[in-house]
Order: C-alpha cells, then sequence, then structure tokens
C-alpha cells in the first residue's frame, strides 16, 4: 500500500513539477513533496481495496500536495516570530516597529491604531499589522490587546 502510494505521489510531483517547480521556492517546493506523500499514504487508506485505493491514493496526494505548497508559501517560522515580536513591541511602548527578512524577502510592520479601555477599565491598544510578502503582496490584519496586572496581553 505505502509503496503504490510513493509512486503515484512521485508520478504527481514529476508531472506538477514540470510546470511549476521553476517558479517555486524551497518551501513551496518541500511543502508540495510532504503534503502530496502525506496526502498519498492517506488518501489511499481511505481508498478501500484494488482500485479505490489507487483513487484514493492520487485524490490524496493531489489535495496534500496543494495545500502543502500554500503552507510552504507562507510565511516561515522566522518571519511569524519577527511579526509578533514586533506587535509586542509596538503594543507595549506605543510606538511603531518593524522588521526586514533578507533572507525569504518579506517585511512586516506594527503600529498602533487606536487606545481605548476595557470592561475592567485596563488600557488597551489596538495595533494594526502589515506583511509585504515576497512576491509583494500585502496582507493587514489587527490584533488588540490589553495591560493587565502581567502586562499587555491579547
Amino acid at each position: 500500500m505505502v509503496k503504490n502510494t510513493l509512486v503515484i505521489g512521485a508520478v504527481i510531483l514529476a508531472m506538477s513539477g514540470t510546470v511549476t517547480h521553476a517558479q517555486m521556492g524551497p518551501k513551496e517546493s518541500g511543502g508540495t513533496v510532504g503534503g502530496a506523500l502525506i496526502g498519498g499514504i492517506l488518501g489511499s487508506a481511505f481508498g478501500g481495496s484494488g482500485a479505490g485505493r489507487v483513487v484514493g491514493g492520487l485524490a490524496g496526494a493531489a489535495v496534500g500536495g496543494f495545500i502543502g505548497n500554500r503552507i510552504g508559501a507562507s510565511l516561515d517560522e522566522e518571519d511569524r516570530r519577527a511579526m509578533a515580536n514586533s506587535t509586542r513591541s509596538a503594543m507595549t511602548s506605543g510606538s511603531a516597529r518593524s522588521f526586514s527578512n533578507r533572507k525569504t524577502g518579506v517585511r512586516g510592520s506594527a503600529k498602533v491604531i487606536g487606545n481605548s479601555r476595557n470592561a475592567s477599565n485596563q488600557p488597551c491598544r489596538t495595533v494594526q499589522q502589515e506583511v509585504v510578502l515576497k512576491d509583494g503582496s500585502v496582507v493587514r490584519d489587527t490584533v488588540t490587546g490589553c495591560k493587565g496586572p502581567n502586562g499587555w496581553s491579547v
């Protein structure tokens, strides 16, 4: 079962790799490979027996490869940590903070866009996060945290 699934996953990767590998970064490639292998194994396990197992393996490899690719294309752990640190620092200080990762080409900023008080009358700050991905696309989000007895928390 596993051997057939790995062969199926390899075939799908070979077919998709000839079209998109030159456009993918290492995280996307790695995510695609890992997702296709895991998806193929899971898909064949739930595909029943015989032809159903093969179809399940193919479908699982295709879906797993796509999901793995999208996860790999998103922020890596280092970028997420840098964004969290920038947000925490902006919230604590009240001043804008930014980061830039030369290795991944990702940069981001966090700035306080609002001050308020919660129901317990604790001071709260709303921070706008902005991340510019390597391809130039921009992702924005807002986070609100309040200052309690143990410091600022979201």
